[in-house]
């Protein structure tokens, strides 16, 4: 039985048989035994026409999965390039060489030098973005390879990482004061014993209330970070004299559109 299945095929022997041959080792001996003989009289039946109508189906079906695995994977391939290059270092896809999951290895983003992401989260230079700096049993990575990573926290973190020298992305009501100064309505005035810092758009109901509310600390921590600056010169107001006007900077733009 052994020698005739494996000198004829699967083919010939799913077709004598007239159903799926599952191997000479998981079948009965009467249909072992009905090989042998079709063997020996040189029989040669075609497949059965509704085994042949199911490998159609399945190979159709194998080829639109194929199709759209490749669909998605290419619309993935654009989305990771857009993350990337957005990025203030490049970064490359490696796999987990040590676990599997249903859909295969793991792919996880590595970047070459130290980044940071969010306040303080650090990503230290050849680790995946998802993994923390004091694990104590590192990825296994392997070498890079030329498809998106599928790790869903290094997606994640690949949008926000920055070098680890920049500063941190502005609070919420860091950009609500980036967008204000935007609008040209922060001015600094002189006035008796020294400056302040004021948002003419609106009054203040404390002393030199009519100059605009007070802004001082909070615009000066955004000089600090280097997003905002005020002119050298003077120019009118809208409510009150003239002052500096606050602008700004090229980081400060980048920082508020990031």
């Amino acid at each position: 039985m052994t020698e005739a299945v494996a000198r004829r095929g699967r083919d010939w022997c799913t077709a004598v048989l007239g159903r799926g041959f599952p191997g000479v080792d998981r079948i009965s001996s009467v249909d072992g035994w009905m090989l042998v003989a079709a063997d020996e009289l040189n029989l040669d039946p075609p497949l059965p026409r509704r085994i042949v109508e199911e490998r159609e189906a399945a190979e159709e079906r194998r080829k639109a999965q194929a199709t759209l695995a490749a669909a998605k994977l290419e619309t993935e391939k654009r989305r990771w390039n857009l993350v990337a290059s957005a990025g203030p270092v490049v970064l490359t896809v490696h796999e987990n060489t040590r676990h599997t999951g249903p859909d295969g290895a793991t792919r996880h983003a590595v970047p070459p030098a130290d980044v940071v992401s969010r306040k303080a989260r650090k990503h230290p230079a050849g680790r995946g973005l998802c993994e923390t700096p004091g694990r104590a049993n590192p990825l296994h990575l392997g070498a890079a390879v030329d498809l998106p990573p599928n790790c869903v926290r290094c997606l994640d973190y690949a949008a926000k990482i920055r070098a680890a020298n920049a500063p941190a992305p502005p609070t919420n009501a860091e950009a609500a004061l980036l967008r204000l100064i935007a609008t040209g309505v922060v001015v600094t005035f002189h006035v008796r014993g020294g400056s302040t810092i004021r948002d003419t758009s609106h009054r203040s109901r404390a002393a030199w209330g009519h100059l605009g509310r007070k802004l001082d600390n909070s615009v000066r921590k955004l000089e600090k970070k280097g997003w905002a600056r005020p002119d050298q010169e003077r120019s009118a107001t809208q409510r009150a004299g003239s002052g500096h006007l606050w602008r700004l900077t090229e980081a400060g733009t980048a920082a508020l559109e990031g």
